[in-house]
């Protein structure tokens, strides 16, 4: 029998999901529309999270919908890194275009904050050609392990960059 409840999916998110991926509410989606979630067992519950602030339009928003259906006939994902796409070279002309400042720029797209703060700390670095970012104790860097520890990493090394400097 396939679990139905909240408790019976959570049992089995225990045994089989790691603590990692934190959760902020017991419930497990069925399905969604606008900002109305439904749970497994039926009540409606109003999604203040937007999948963390991305969901702007809800969900299954007809247009959206439609535009998932015309790409998945195309592709679904290829991995800008691997095979390059149209779509993607686009969107950062858009938004380059719709950025202020009369000078160059170049867009780029990260799936997640650690991802987009690791790369900004890279160009940034390539950029200026200093091998160091300063970065504030207690700062956000991102959900993963190593955002932080990039963080403290390049901290430590302006600390000792500086050090050597102050003698």
């Amino acid at each position: 029998m396939e679990p139905k409840t909240n408790q019976e999916l959570m049992s089995m998110r225990e045994k089989h999901v790691p603590q990692g991926p934190f959760n902020v509410s017991p419930y497990f989606v069925d399905k969604a529309k606008g900002a109305v979630i439904y749970d497994v067992e039926g009540r409606e519950l109003i999604d203040f999270g937007g999948g963390i602030r991305v969901m702007n339009v809800g969900h299954s928003h007809p247009k959206v919908m439609a535009a998932i259906k015309n790409q998945a006939k195309k592709y679904t994902h290829t991995c800008f890194h691997t095979v390059m796409y149209e779509p993607y070279v686009k969107l950062a002309e858009k938004l380059c275009a719709l950025t202020p400042g009369a000078f160059p720029k170049m867009g780029m797209f990260a799936n997640s904050g650690a991802e987009g703060v690791k790369n900004a700390v890279k160009i940034v670095r390539h950029y200026t050609k200093r091998p160091a970012i300063i970065s504030f104790d207690y700062g956000f860097l991102g959900r993963t392990l190593l955002a932080p520890i990039a963080g403290i990493r390049f901290l430590a090394r302006l600390r000792l960059l500086c050090s050597k400097f102050s003698k």
